[in-house]
């Protein structure tokens, strides 16, 4: 008989006598997160609930591996992890998994389905509680069990019930899991480097600003706002964001970790129950409902809305003043920038973090009055214009984001505007549109030609403000209109031709054009 066994285990392959029970790693020892920002978000802010984009995150661990080909279960890693995307270093990947069985209150109940559990009851009227044994009989669509009193569909009676569970079945984690089968390789104490993509992250950038006094400087702090909205924390990691538009694989969408966290936690507790209602259950009490409350006084709401922009006013003074104590780090990525903070950052499951990226005291520039051209001047608007440069005070790549200007006067900090910044590289004009000036106004009266094409508008700009500005008019190119009668000394840059005047305090200043639709003007 023993020869007859050890001639079966003979014919028995290798690997199959090799193959162990799969080999756990609980965490990394060290990670490293770098967040991407999402490229279809234009200036909208991060969804905090559900950011839009993703991020690179690599670990290193160190695991012991049987010889052969081992199965390893990566324990903590995101739980957006796009499975194909891992890559390991170390022993080769034969196999990559998403363990979707996590545990949660569909995956207790999917792992008891015909098994017996205790059934709490809690009288909401009483506060009596009882227990009784339970089977658990399907939770395909509805949680049927059946006790001594027959069978029911739980959450339907009107009582607090609960389920207890004797034990957490062995295939449910606590925690996302990646799985990957090694191919053979000698065993050992092993330190291997795990790389993938995660969804669920975004970034953001903040410009804070101060204007100058005289409008032709601007003092500039930005920050980086990182958004996780995964469940899995992560200690002490290397954080980099990298800023620029970048070109993804329709791979790296996989939204199987989504599934997988939506599919752990639904569990239909209310919308099957059997109708328990009577034949005025939907009638109405026949009382009218009480008014709504008056709505607060107009004085108490200026006064509440005057206390949040005063504290809000001297944080941000104190902000500006204060020394930054971390300053994420720039470097060249090929086409794009990125910053690296240069502590460890923890960041917790569904939180967000913010560390200053720049900070310049003094970008010079000029404070511009614009009006853009369609078929006349629109309203005007202000601006300030610098060139990014070292020579003006900056020369750093500034990604997209918010920008929030403000002044110093001599009734104190002021508000002066809001606006967004599209990316912009080094040697770039920038310009920070914020708001509608006061003082300077413009006037325009047209009258079209005896053949109705061609209309010609005359523009009156006024200066009422005690100092000289700088109003420009843009005339687009390109855009089905010509213009004709245009002075002579005209700028132009992409897409468009600029005229500009210096108005001295209390001036005006007066322009005429000639302006029709392209179709019209060929004729």
């Amino acid at each position: 008989m023993r020869h007859l066994i050890a001639f079966a285990l003979a014919l028995i392959p290798a690997p199959a006598l090799a193959q162990s029970a799969p080999v756990t790693s609980a965490g990394p020892d060290k990670v490293a997160v770098t967040f991407y920002r999402d490229p279809y978000r234009g200036s909208g802010e991060i969804d905090r609930t559900s950011p839009g984009s993703f991020a690179l995150i690599v670990e290193t661990r160190t695991v012991d591996l049987p010889p052969g080909e081992a199965v390893v279960r990566f324990e903590g890693v995101a739980g957006g992890i796009v499975p194909k995307t891992a890559i390991l270093f170390g022993p080769s990947p034969r196999e990559r998994n998403r363990e979707a069985a996590l545990l949660s209150q569909k995956g207790l109940v999917d792992g008891f389905t015909g098994q017996a559990v205790i059934l709490r009851r809690t009288d909401p009227a009483t506060g009596k509680v009882v227990e009784e044994r339970a089977t658990i009989r399907s939770a395909a669509d509805r949680l049927v069990v059946t006790t001594p009193r027959g069978v029911e569909a739980l959450y339907c009676s009107g009582l607090n019930q609960t389920l207890i569970y004797p034990g957490a079945p062995a295939e449910l984690s606590a925690k996302p899991v990646l799985t990957m089968t090694t191919k053979d390789q000698p065993g050992g104490r092993t330190t291997i480097t795990l790389a993938y993509i995660a969804t669920g992250f975004d970034w953001d950038a903040t410009y804070v600003g101060t204007l100058g006094d005289d409008g032709k400087s601007l003092q500039l702090l930005a920050w980086l706002t990182m958004a996780s909205g995964d469940e899995t924390s992560f200690l002490d990691a290397q954080t980099n964001a990298v800023a620029g538009r970048i070109n993804r694989s329709e791979d790296t969408r996989d939204d199987t970790g989504q599934w997988a966290r939506a599919a752990a936690s639904y569990l239909d507790k209310w919308s099957d129950c059997w109708p328990a209602g009577t034949t005025t259950s939907d009638l109405g009490s026949g009382v009218p409902p009480p008014p709504p409350p008056p709505p607060p006084a107009p004085m108490a709401m200026a006064l509440e809305s005057a206390d949040i922009v005063v504290t809000a006013q001297r944080v941000q003074s104190k902000a500006m003043s204060a020394p930054v104590a971390v300053t994420a780090v720039s470097e060249s990525l090929g086409d794009l920038k990125l910053y690296r903070i240069p502590v460890p950052v923890t960041f917790a499951a569904r939180s967000q973090k913010q560390v200053a990226f720049l900070s310049a005291d003094k970008v010079r520039g000029e404070l511009v009055y614009r009006s853009q051209v369609w078929r006349e001047p629109e309203s005007p608007e202000m601006l300030f214009r610098f060139r990014n440069r070292k020579s003006e005070g900056l020369g750093d790549p500034l990604p997209a984001g918010k920008v929030v200007l403000y002044q110093d006067s001599k009734f104190g900090r002021a508000l002066v505007g809001e606006s967004t910044l599209r990316d912009k590289t080094t040697d770039e004009e920038v310009e920070i549109v914020f708001g509608e000036p006061s003082g300077v106004t413009i006037d325009s009266s047209d009258a079209l030609d005896a053949r109705k094409r061609w209309t010609t508008v005359t523009s009156t700009i006024r200066n009422a403000n005690p100092f000289a500005v700088r109003f420009e008019i843009e005339f687009p190119t390109g855009r089905g209109y010509a213009y004709r009668g245009l002075p002579g000394k005209l700028v132009s840059k992409p897409g468009k031709k600029v005229w500009a005047v210096t108005l001295p305090p209390g001036s005006e200043t007066r322009l005429t054009f000639r302006v029709a639709e392209i179709e019209d003007a060929a004729d």
